[in-house]
């Protein structure tokens, strides 16, 4: 009892805290979390019941990678575990997800209760401390962001196992999972954050001579070995990033970015800018990075710690503290607004300063368990401070809209209502299902949900909201829609484009009725009208263009002439070379027939009487490879961004099936990476403690 007592207590800490989201029925956790994250999740879940992997998204844009988007947490292992028990055992996976989110604020409490215990800071003491950092400041505003969460959570490992490392090497593996969980936990701009905080933490351990000075090298050797546990991850991730719209980041972005000067209010008056009630909350910034509440004890800790006590290591995260505080606020200081302008671009392209919050978060919350050490000598005074701080942070910052909204207010995505009634999403799949396969949708005025819903209603959509959206896709949109080559999401601008036709768009949602056309069906919110100009999703034209490269490719396809029904833009061929058959103008371009149409494999039969060229609207990306007859056939990339490749005359079945190999090589690198931390933990296990070797 006495030896699982304070995890029990921080359990029920986190339970007290989502009481709404857990136990009362008409509360959701708000935004991101539903809009975002559960469409993809349930992708996930169709995915594995067919044993399949989710490698490819067939429902958003024209088609998108799908596990090569870090945020889709598609390799992360706790996700999975639940996905794998809720096929299994049933029930919403909406509450499974929200279950995940707390379990893993729970585990960022735990964490951060064992690094103050190797810190020598007593049971009371590690306790206040955990509370502090799992019930204030980042995870409260944050639960919207569920990939955010689960990698703050890893942050107290990964720095109690370097602060470890200064005694055993046995620690090393440990190191490595914890990073590694936070790269699959996906979010990469706080994975960055967890790496450069645990490198910094062990140069602060040398510099205060409390470690060797080889500890920094040691702790590049886990992050190391943790990059090749993720590699199954990063490597799709580092290729997707180079095509998407990510790269143009910087377009709009012209500095690093940084959470607002004064989120700093909120960590002795919350509720300043009204956080608490969205009617009245007018700042500008991002309101979940406006909540900074650690709690009035908490803070009083913190700064008495970081001023009054003389141990080293109060001064030593103090130091972690600042420089978390600074690097938070980015260029909201003019020394951050500096330092970030002096980074080349592709380096600033990356950032998000604001993730630094759970660091500084956890730095607050060490320094106040340091503080309770050494102010509460008496232990009943020391659990009086554990409750205090508790129920401060529970009254504060539990049940507001960040954390705990509201089912009827924010309606959010579900499986049987869709800002609308079932009836609605049924009526529009029976409307796209009249081909095979089924015919995409788009907006002209209407709710973006169709668009990040759609893996989860399993409507195509040509239309999405990722920001790691394929940069050629998204030119592909431009060609009738208006924004900028760095935008995810764009409703439909010209109805009338033949591109419209290209990209296999055969119906339209608005809000409003649009003049000179009539609409086919009327949903709750939305008129439906009927492209009658689409063209199918795999069709054959006699003529192609070429076309020397992207800009290139976009010059032809935004040209008046350009007609999509007997014409190709053609690029360079993108995999080894093929033969090119002669086309002819005036030939007859033949049939196409779809046999099979699954999210990563395709089939079609083909039959031309002469050479042609096979045009799709599905989107090209390394690793779609073709095969006919058993010859691999090359693709070419179509009209921007889709698949295309020319076809001999005949009747001939193509082959197109999804293998990326960067997906490959990362899964060994992977396997041998685990395999090596599997074999260490045995060995450390069995090893007596006094014969680790240690770092000298």
């Amino acid at each position: 009892m006495r030896k699982y007592f304070p995890f029990a207590v921080l359990l029920a800490e986190v339970l007290v805290f989502y009481r709404h989201v857990l136990f009362y029925s008409g509360y959701v956790f708000p935004w991101d979390f539903r809009y975002f994250h559960y469409p993809q999740a349930w992708f996930i879940a169709e995915s594995f019941r067919h044993f399949d992997l989710p490698l490819w998204d067939p429902f958003t844009y024209f088609g998108r990678p799908f596990l090569a988007n870090i945020q889709t947490q598609a390799l992360y292992p706790p996700l999975a575990l639940l996905i794998v028990v809720r096929n299994l055992f049933g029930g919403h996976l909406l509450y499974y997800l929200e279950c995940n989110v707390v379990l893993h604020v729970f585990l960022g409490g735990v964490f951060t209760y064992l690094l103050l215990k190797r810190l020598g800071v007593g049971v009371p003491g590690a306790l206040l401390g955990a509370t502090v950092f799992q019930l204030g400041g980042f995870f409260p505003a944050h639960v919207e962001h569920a990939g955010a969460v689960c990698t703050a959570a890893w942050i107290p490992l990964a720095w109690l196992s370097v602060i470890s490392l200064r005694d055993s090497l046995r620690w090393l593996p440990v190191l490595a999972i914890a990073l590694a969980m936070s790269v699959l936990a996906g979010h990469a701009p706080l994975t960055a954050v967890v790496f450069a905080s645990t490198l910094f933490l062990s140069v602060l351990l040398v510099l205060f001579r409390r470690a060797p000075r080889r500890l920094p090298l040691v702790a590049l050797a886990g992050c190391v070995w943790a990059a090749l546990m993720a590699a199954v991850q990063l490597l799709p991730s580092i290729q997707l990033s180079g095509l998407s719209i990510a790269q143009y980041r910087t377009d709009w972005l012209k500095s690093g970015g940084g959470a607002p000067l004064q989120s700093l209010v909120s960590m002795v008056w919350p509720d300043y800018y009204n956080i608490f009630d969205l009617s009245r909350y007018t700042f500008h910034g991002e309101l979940t990075f406006m909540y900074l509440y650690c709690g009035v004890l908490g803070l009083a800790l913190a700064v008495g710690a970081a001023v009054l006590l003389r141990r080293v290591e109060t001064r030593l995260f103090s130091v972690m503290t600042l420089v978390a505080l600074f690097a938070m606020l980015g260029d909201s200081t003019p020394v951050g607004k500096a330092v970030s302008m002096l980074l080349p671009a592709s380096i600033r392209n990356g950032l998000h300063p604001e993730f630094s919050a759970p660091c500084f978060i956890l730095g607050i919350a060490v320094l106040a368990g340091l503080g309770a050490e050494g102010f509460f000598k008496l232990r009943p005074l020391a659990y009086g401070a554990v409750a205090l701080a508790a129920i401060d942070l529970i009254l504060v910052g539990s049940g507001r809209p960040m954390n705990a909204a509201a089912a009827a207010q924010e309606p959010g995505v579900s499986h049987s209502s869709f800002h609308g009634s079932a009836t609605d999403v049924q009526r529009l799949r029976m409307l796209v299902a009249r081909s095979f396969p089924p015919a995409r949708i788009d907006t002209i005025d209407s709710s973006q949900d169709w668009a990040m819903a759609a893996p989860l209603i399993e409507i195509p959509s040509a239309n999405g909201n990722d920001p790691l959206a394929l940069a050629r896709a998204i030119q592909v949109r431009l060609a009738f829609c208006h924004g900028e080559r760095w935008g995810a999401y764009y409703q439909v601008a010209d109805p009338d484009s033949p591109v419209l036709d290209l990209g296999n768009v055969r119906y339209l949602l608005s809000r409003q009725p649009l003049a000179g056309r009539t609409p086919i069906t009327r949903l709750r919110d939305d008129y439906v009208y009927e492209n009658p100009h689409v063209l199918p999703r795999f069709f054959l034209v006699n003529k192609t263009r070429p076309a020397e490269g992207l800009e290139d490719a976009i010059r032809l396809l935004h040209s008046p002439d350009f007609d999509p029904r007997r014409e190709a833009i053609v690029e360079k061929p993108v995999t080894k070379p093929v033969t090119v058959y002669s086309i002819t103008d005036f030939a007859p371009p033949g049939q196409v027939k779809v046999l099979r149409y699954e999210p990563r494999t395709v089939l079609i039969e083909v039959d031309t009487p002469a050479p042609a060229y096979l045009v799709t609207s599905e989107a090209h990306y390394p690793g779609w490879r073709a095969f006919m007859e058993g010859q691999e056939l090359a693709f070419h990339y179509t009209n921007i961004a889709f698949r295309g490749l020319p076809v001999p005359a005949g009747r001939h079945l193509i082959l197109m099936r999804f293998a990326p190999p960067l997906f490959k090589l990362g899964a060994g690198l992977s396997a041998l990476a685990w395999l090596a931390v599997a074999g260490c933990l045995v060995v450390f296990v069995r090893r007596k403690p006094a014969t680790a070797q240690a770092v000298r």
